[in-house]
């Protein structure tokens, strides 16, 4: 029996069509983001942990000198996905661009060839809007949901920035459950880690082991997940018949050629990138020298599996070059990559490079020549030494330009809704005087800044968001004063300044920069609204009032109105409470905020039944929501049962222990209960941990009446 079943599969995979494919590999792709080659063990890097990946590169091929096309998440995974350059997607920076709904991804061709293809992706600039999940039947991308913290306790979710993300373990968990149910078919699934991308915060162990060095610790991480992964497959049995490719999508400056982070330089510290290929009958531990690209990806696939792909890859494919390391390049392949962020989205000149034998040329306001031979740091330009050199390199990076554009990218470019502009200018972009997506020329630009010499200010502006982040307010005050200093009229710096002013509570100093400003929308709005509020409640009504209404006439948002309504019912101004809640609800019939405001009103007006009402809609929009879960429990108290209003202060509490206001409510509620020992048991542990003086007094109130 067993041998006429053996002899009917292999009759049925002989026959022609996808029924049954000759090669019914699975295909496994995971984009470490933000990693460069040379921090990876199987790269040479001693205090690594990278034993995953140490491992695919014994079993598998090691390519040592691959390379993006561009030191941008979006764009670099759009020809991760698709084998062509971003002369072709037309995406060249993030969000800007939305990969266009008729080309082809690596999804899109397996599954018309009967794969089952699901991706899970860890950071915001991969979310479904902007069009990479083409293809895929599955696409996870809850990067900010509701989530658990370590101990498994629920906990509030993050959001609003462009540092959304979730770490490498979670994105295991979203896709896990659908490569289960898929196991037995064919599928190609695509993963996704954020984690080595800023800011580190690696999980223990690695944390703590990697305290000196971050970054590491971020990789190692992303590496174990990696590993839970493989040892899935081996469980299931599939692993010997999957093809696993690992690559990045750029490097790290790391402060090589003085450039921090990523996304502005085009040298080899953000361009070069880990490439490892493990496929049935790979030779094991192979370690290839000639060049490749990320844009080889997806030929190198095909090819492999022996499908039909786009007619207009313009990667080529490795198998070749993996089965015999000197298969000879017939004819020379050039490579090409670029960073347009420069100019789309901080105002400078724009960088693109070529490739060529020995010989890397980078194109921009100055252009450098390099030979990677004799110089693998882009240390030392050769423009003035080798002009032949330099000449042909510039026409030959001309012709690439031109031969490889196509007219279908212009369709790339994306409208920015509100959401992902405040996620944009919350890094600086858009606001800091970038030309955006109409600038995109395919021709060699030597206009503008050169970028070289600015990369300086962008170093200066992620310090300075890390800094207002970590609440570091003296040290951002000193860094933003120097920004605005070299760009006095760049509104992202000058908001940033008036947040350090305010974190060091000088709030009327802060004020008068927001009343000098020709823009208050954008992603520092709800800043800009703090610093109104906190002038309220210094006294300054009228000047308060004044400066909110400012804001929301540059930018009309549910927030802003939210924020005016709060000052007027402070004011006892209650028609114009009423006025403005109705003006936030129709920007946004599902603002949270706005229904959470009107349930707090109508609690001091005892109107339970209509705070009810409002407070049902605030927690569907977030359930996790504290203000409005401490809300529920005043409406629970106002309505006779105190046990039940302790009961919820707690829950808030269980969300986040330090939340100073839960707590003084929670002293409050205890002492009406007549529970003294523990209300005072509470007071002192306020005492110990809480610095809020508002809510330490009110705490100090309820016990002392008791």
């Amino acid at each position: 029996m067993r041998a006429a079943l053996v002899a009917l599969i292999a009759v049925a995979a002989a026959l022609p069509g996808d029924a049954v494919a000759e090669k019914p590999y699975n295909v496994l792709l995971l984009t470490f983001d933000t990693t460069r080659a040379d921090f990876i063990g199987a790269y040479g890097r001693e205090d690594a942990t990278t034993p995953n990946l140490d491992r695919l590169a014994a079993e598998g091929v090691l390519f040592e000198y691959a390379f993006t096309s561009n030191p941008v998440t979006q764009p670099a995974h759009s020809t991760i996905l698709t084998g062509v350059y971003p002369m072709v997607h037309g995406v060249r920076d993030n969000s800007m661009f939305k990969l266009p709904a008729d080309r082809p991804t690596l999804a899109t061709v397996l599954g018309e060839h009967g794969w089952a293809t699901g991706a899970a992706i860890g950071g915001f600039p991969l979310v479904r809007a902007f069009g990479l999940s083409q293809g895929f039947s599955f696409y996870d991308d809850d990067i900010t949901g509701n989530r658990e913290d370590f101990r498994g306790r629920p906990a509030q979710r993050r959001g609003g920035t462009w540092y959304d993300e979730r770490p490498a373990g979670h994105v295991n968990d979203a896709i896990l459950p659908w490569l289960r149910e898929h196991i037995d078919e064919r599928f190609f699934v695509w993963l996704h880690y954020w984690d080595p991308h800023l800011p580190h915060t690696a999980p223990a162990p690695y944390g703590e082991l990697y305290a000196h060095e971050p970054y590491l610790g971020e990789i190692a991480y992303a590496d174990e997940s990696l590993g839970k992964i493989l040892a899935e497959l081996e469980r299931r049995g599939v692993y010997d018949r999957t093809i696993v490719i690992v690559t990045s999508d750029h490097g790290e400056g790391r402060l090589e050629h003085k450039e921090a982070t990523h996304a502005f330089l085009a040298y080899g510290s953000t361009l070069h990138v880990p490439l490892i290929v493990k496929y049935p009958g790979a030779p094991a531990g192979r370690r290839v020298a000639q060049r490749a690209g990320t844009v080889d990806i997806v030929p190198t696939v095909i090819d492999l599996l022996d499908v039909d792909g786009p007619d207009d890859l313009q990667g080529r494919s490795l198998v070749s070059v993996m089965e015999d390391p000197d298969t000879p390049l017939e004819p020379p392949v050039d490579y090409y990559s670029e960073s347009l962020s420069p100019r789309l989205s901080h105002g400078c000149g724009e960088l693109r490079a070529l490739y060529r034998g020995s010989l890397k040329y980078i194109h921009g306001p100055r252009p450098e020549l390099f030979d990677l031979y004799e110089d693998p740091g882009e240390l030392r330009d050769l423009s003035a030494e080798r002009a032949g050199d330099f000449e042909s390199m510039r026409a030959a990076l001309e012709t690439f330009v031109v031969e490889h554009a196509s007219d279908a990218a212009a369709s790339a470019a994306h409208e920015v809704d509100e959401e992902t502009r405040a996620r944009l200018e919350a890094l600086g972009y858009l606001d800091a005087g970038g030309e955006g997506a109409e600038a995109v020329e395919e021709t060699l630009r030597d206009d503008g800044a050169v970028p070289q010499d600015r990369v300086g200010d962008i170093n200066l502006n992620s310090r300075l968001r890390q800094q207002l982040g970590a609440g570091q307010f003296g040290a951002a005050r000193l860094t933003a004063e120097r920004l605005v200093e070299a760009a006095p009229d760049n509104v992202f710096y000058r908001a940033s300044l008036a947040q350090a002013l305010v974190g060091l509570e000088r709030i009327d100093e802060a004020a008068t920069i927001l009343e000098q400003a020709e823009r208050l929308g954008g992603a520092h709005q709800e800043a800009f609204l703090g610093i109104a509020e906190k002038l309220f409640d210094a006294g300054e009504i009228e000047r308060a009032r004044a400066l909110a209404a400012k804001v929301v006439a540059d930018e009309d948002t549910a927030v802003g109105h939210v924020a005016l309504a709060r000052m007027a019912r402070k004011a006892g101004d209650h028609q114009t409470f009423e006025t403005e809640i109705d003006a936030a609800i129709a920007v946004d019939a599902d603002h949270g905020g706005a229904y959470l405001e009107r349930a707090l009103a109508r609690i001091e007006d005892e109107r339970l039944d209509d705070a009810a009402a409002d407070l049902r809609k605030a927690l569907a929009v977030d359930p996790l929501s504290l203000p409005a879960q401490l809300a529920a429990a005043n409406l629970v108290a106002a309505r006779g049962d105190l046990e039940g209003a302790l009961a919820r202060v707690e829950r808030a509490l269980r969300l986040r222990p330090s939340f100073c206001e839960a707590k003084a409510r929670r002293i409050e509620l205890l002492v009406e209960l007549e529970r003294k020992d523990e209300a005072a048991a509470g007071g002192r542990e306020m005492e110990r941990t809480c610095q809020d003086d508002e809510w330490l007094e009110a705490a100090r109130s309820a016990l002392e009446g008791s």
